[in-house]
């Protein structure tokens, strides 16, 4: 299993934005837990619609949304960042209903679309990681992020070409992942949101112009 613990990328906004989101998700996904009634009503679903999750769910996606999504909102700013966020989440649950059929709740799609965005802007930056192949062996070390959120993608897509993943919204996590991606493309190639001289957009990286 691999844990994300801390991004290295240098901020000067607080993510404001981002602890809205956390705050909100936390209490709608314990809403869920203990009331389903009142969340199919809120969300004006019937009785055939996914909900995945639990506590462990909840406080793995909302590790993953503090790791990246901060870094992500000191980028895009506020306004942006939450439209941003919102917009992945409409494209995962776009996706999600077109191959599965069933509408879905869930963060997990927006937040492979934030994790996506942090590839663009912060692809050489660090994450440090916590590795733990087993149950008394742990490791922590730093990787590129490049590689390690192209290995989260790469593990979705093994996961529908395998059948495998049950009960997980995997088409959310794509749909939301390349929902992202096209954002956070769209935005630096149009130079909307620009590197700061110490950092290098995915494409400079490559050796692509901007």
């Amino acid at each position: 299993m691999l844990i994300p613990l801390k991004v290295d990328v240098m901020t000067w906004r607080t993510p404001w934005v981002n602890y809205a989101i956390m705050a909100v998700t936390v209490c709608v996904s314990i809403l869920a837990l203990f009331d389903m009634q009142l969340l199919k009503s809120l969300a004006g679903f019937g009785s055939d619609f996914l909900v995945h999750g639990g506590l462990l769910h909840l406080a793995g996606n909302m590790l993953f949304l503090w790791v990246f999504g901060n870094a992500l909102n000191y980028k895009l700013g506020h306004a942006l960042y939450l439209l941003f966020y919102l917009l992945a989440g409409l494209g995962a649950s776009a996706v999600h209903y077109g191959f599965d059929g069933r509408p879905m709740v869930g963060a997990s799609g927006a937040i492979n679309g934030v994790m996506a965005g942090f590839l663009v802007f912060f692809p050489r930056n660090d994450v440090k990681m916590l590795w733990l192949p087993g149950i008394f062996y742990l490791h922590v070390f730093s990787c590129s992020s490049v590689w390690i959120i192209l290995l989260w993608a790469t593990w979705d897509v093994l996961y529908l070409v395998l059948g495998a993943g049950e009960g997980v919204a995997l088409w959310a996590h794509v749909g939301g992942f390349v929902m992202g991606l096209a954002m956070a493309t769209t935005l630096a190639v149009t130079q909307r949101i620009k590197p700061t001289p110490d950092e290098q957009t995915i494409f400079q990286v490559l050796g692509m112009r901007q």
